[in-house]
């Protein structure tokens, strides 16, 4: 491969899935790569139902600012394949993205090949490696590295570097992978414990999620510690990035204990992430509330910051529960909730009109999203669902803008 579309042609034409409690394809992988994990230096590992995405873009920040060399790995991207792999914000170079997608390829054609077909490395877990073998490379003080889903059978939960487990929140989200109880969820985040790593929860975690989360911890002998909103800020829009800055805080605290507050409020200054309660044009605005706890979340920066009425565009996963929380939104007269396609990512499709039920079918379906701006162009509209959706959404505005 010699231009990046053909790595990222290569990288999203992998299978999508595979069985996901083993990491058998991944260890025969990474065992041809030469373990690259093993030669990270110190991890911040963060997962969640909501808000992983926020943490990580602060911690980062902070730490850049103590002056760290920092990695920084997360998912889904908003724009640009590449903001998945950062160093100190910068996104990976085409040229390096094209390098250890091309060793990654290699490795993984040799796993086929010598298990006669039987392991075929997912796109996912790809994308796992081409990460760990560029932080390897780059001689990082920090890692920081976003759970994809889950987390004890995620493929960034091979790594043995983790200093700081972060589990931001638990709620109710892919519950044909996690389980259907905030317990099993529960479980499954908490499987990135480690012996020798101390574990932060977020301010907003459930007494019902705390219990498993800390039998595990102590299993593992990891000490527990729970955020709490403080006095910091952060430049991240919402009234719900207060949990995720008090999170993020307690994890770098935690990580490097004489950090000073001053440089703490420099770094969080300094945060940006796109797609969470952003103003991307006049009275329109972009939120990746891609569940209940998401949503609720946003209505509260809704009612917060938005005067007057507020339509709700949703394009959203019919494998999330969202229509759960559109009963709540539709009782806030302020509030008109719109529905448009989404076509939905490989074997995920959209939510579709038949499979919302609501009591008195204030929701108005358009054609397009094109068709619900046009029709509410004299007011707010928030636009929001699933972060795949959301990412679409901004490329596409945010173009039409330049």
């Amino acid at each position: 491969m010699k231009r990046i579309e053909e790595a990222l042609a290569y990288i999203h034409g992998r299978p999508k899935a595979g069985k996901k409690d083993s990491f058998t394809r991944l260890d025969a992988l990474m065992t041809v790569l030469g373990h690259p994990e093993d030669r990270l230096n110190e991890t911040i590992h963060i997962t969640g139902t909501n808000g992983k995405g926020s943490v990580a873009t602060m911690v980062t920040a902070v730490a850049k600012e103590a002056g760290f060399r920092v990695g920084t790995f997360t998912s889904p991207f908003m724009t640009d394949f590449r903001e998945r792999f950062q160093i100190n914000g910068e996104l990976i170079t085409p040229a390096d993205l094209i390098l250890y997608t091309n060793k990654v390829k290699e490795a993984t054609d040799q796993v086929e090949q010598a298990s006669s077909g039987q392991l075929t490395p997912t796109e996912f877990e790809v994308v796992t490696a081409i990460m760990f073998l560029y932080f390897a490379d780059q001689d990082l003080d920090l890692a920081v590295i976003e759970v994809g889903i889950g987390g004890r059978f995620d493929s960034t939960n091979i790594l043995k570097t983790t200093k700081v487990a972060v589990v931001t929140t638990v709620a109710l989200d892919h519950q044909a992978m996690l389980g259907d109880t905030v317990a099993a969820i529960a479980g499954q985040k908490a499987g990135i414990i480690k012996p020798g790593s101390k574990t932060v929860i977020g301010p907003g975690v459930t007494n019902e999620a705390k219990k498993v989360i800390e039998a595990q911890a102590k299993e593992v002998g990891s000490p527990v510690l729970m955020a709490q909103v403080g006095s910091f800020h952060s430049a991240l829009s919402g009234s719900f990035q207060a949990d995720n800055t008090a999170t993020a805080v307690l994890a770098l605290k935690t990580w490097r204990p004489n950090l000073q507050d001053e440089v703490i409020q420099a770094g969080l200054n300094q945060a940006f992430l796109a797609g969470r309660f952003e103003q991307i044009k006049p009275k329109i605005y972009l939120d990746g509330a891609h569940n209940q706890a998401g949503i609720q979340a946003l209505h509260q920066s809704i009612k917060e910051n938005l005067a007057g009425p507020v339509t709700i565009i949703i394009g959203s996963l019919a494998d999330k529960n969202v229509d759960l929380a559109f009963l709540e939104l539709e009782k806030d007269p302020q509030i008109t909730l719109a529905l448009v396609p989404f076509e939905g990512v490989a074997g995920r499709p959209g939510l579709q009109k038949d499979q919302v039920d609501l009591a008195n079918q204030d929701l108005i379906w358009y054609d397009s999203l094109d068709q619900a701006l046009s029709e509410n162009q004299n007011q707010t509209v928030v636009i929001t669902g699933s972060l795949y959706f959301i990412s679409d959404v901004r490329r596409e505005l945010c173009q039409k803008k330049s």
